[in-house]
C-alpha cells in the first residue's frame, strides 16, 4: 500500500501557482473547460471576482453528490466582504444525470490533482488565500492544509474522514476497515438501495462507494502524514458539529491533536450540540438546514484568520 501511495505521489504534476491575476484566470478557463454540456449549468466552477486580485481569496469546496451550487448564498456573504471567491466542481460531480456513476472511478490521484489545480488557481486571485470545505471537500481542504505552504488558512468543516459513528475503542481501525472494504469490493450505487428522497435538487441521489473510498483513502493519508510531519498551511481552523449523523468526530479530534503536537496553529470551533444541526450545513436547500444559525458563525470565525 505505501508502495502505491509513493507511485501515485511521484504521478503528480508538480504544483505551479499562478504568478498574478491574469495568470489565474487562465488557469481557471482549463478547468472552466471541463464543464462541457453534460454538466448541470448551475453546477459549473464559478468565480466571484472584484476584477483584480484581492487582499484575500476563499476557495469553497462543496461535499460530494453536491456542486458549487451548495454556496449560492454563502458565496457572495464573503465578495461582499472584499474576497474573490472561486467555487470550483469537483471531479465527478455535478452533472446532469443525477443516477450517474462517474463518482465511482473517483481516485486518490484524482482530487488530489483537482486539489492543487484550484490552489494554484487562488494564487494568483488574492494575496490571502483561505481554502474552506465541506465533507469530501472538508478532507480535501485537510489534506492541503497539510501540503501546500502557500495556503495562508485551511478550513476543514465536518471533514469525511470515516463513516461510523465514535467508537470507544478501535475507533480509527474499525474506520480505515471500512474504508479498505469499500476500496476492494465492487462499486456499489447506494441509490440502487436506498435513494435519497430528500435534498438539493442538483445533488445526486446517492453515493459510489469506491468513491467514498477513495476520499475516506485520502484523509488516511492526512491522518498518516500528521503523525511525523507539521502541516504547511499557517493556520487551521477545524470546525465540528458534534452531533454529525454522517462523519466520524473522532477522527477529527485525533487528526487536531496530530497537527498540536507539531505546534501547529490549529484551533477548533464546536457548534452548538443544542441546534441539533444536520450534516450539510451549508446549501440552503437542504431540509431542516439553519443557515441563519451557522452562516453568521462561518463568516465570522473565517474572516478572523
Amino acid at each position: 500500500m505505501q508502495r502505491r501511495q509513493t507511485r501515485q505521489a511521484l504521478s503528480l504534476p508538480a504544483p505551479l501557482p499562478a504568478a498574478d491575476y491574469t495568470a489565474a484566470l487562465a488557469q481557471l478557463a482549463t478547468l472552466q473547460a471541463l464543464d462541457d454540456d453534460a454538466v448541470n449549468p448551475v453546477c459549473r466552477t464559478s468565480l466571484l471576482t472584484h476584477g483584480h486580485a484581492t487582499e484575500r481569496v476563499i476557495v469553497l469546496i462543496h461535499g460530494m453528490t453536491n456542486c458549487p451550487r451548495q454556496y449560492q448564498q454563502l458565496a457572495p456573504l464573503f465578495f461582499e466582504r472584499g474576497y474573490n471567491v472561486l467555487i470550483p466542481r469537483m471531479p465527478g460531480n455535478g452533472l446532469r444525470d443525477r443516477d450517474t456513476h462517474a463518482l465511482g472511478s473517483l481516485s486518490v490521484a484524482d482530487l488530489q490533482r483537482f486539489g492543487h489545480q484550484i490552489v494554484d488557481i487562488a494564487q494568483g486571485l488574492g494575496a490571502h488565500v483561505t481554502v474552506a470545505g465541506i465533507s469530501a471537500g472538508g478532507t480535501l481542504a485537510a489534506w492541503l492544509a497539510q501540503q501546500r505552504r502557500d495556503v495562508h488558512a485551511a478550513v476543514p468543516i465536518a471533514p469525511l474522514f470515516g463513516l461510523l459513528p465514535d467508537l470507544p475503542l478501535l475507533n480509527d481501525s474499525a474506520n480505515f476497515a471500512v474504508m479498505r472494504a469499500f476500496a476492494w469490493a465492487p462499486n456499489i450505487m447506494t441509490q440502487r438501495v436506498s435513494p435519497f428522497k430528500e435534498g438539493p435538487p442538483q445533488s445526486y441521489r446517492g453515493f459510489a462507494t469506491r468513491g467514498l473510498a477513495s476520499v475516506m483513502r485520502l484523509g488516511r493519508q492526512v491522518y498518516r502524514a500528521a503523525a511525523s510531519a507539521t502541516p504547511q498551511a499557517g493556520v487551521i481552523l477545524l470546525m465540528l458539529n458534534p452531533v454529525d449523523p454522517a462523519v466520524n468526530g473522532a477522527l477529527s479530534h485525533s487528526l487536531l491533536r496530530r497537527w498540536r503536537a507539531h505546534r501547529a496553529q490549529a484551533t477548533l470551533y464546536t457548534f452548538d450540540p443544542a441546534r441539533n444541526l444536520i450534516h450539510d450545513i451549508i446549501d440552503p436547500t437542504q431540509r431542516e438546514q439553519q443557515c441563519d444559525y451557522t452562516y453568521p458563525i462561518l463568516l465570522e470565525q473565517i474572516s478572523a484568520l
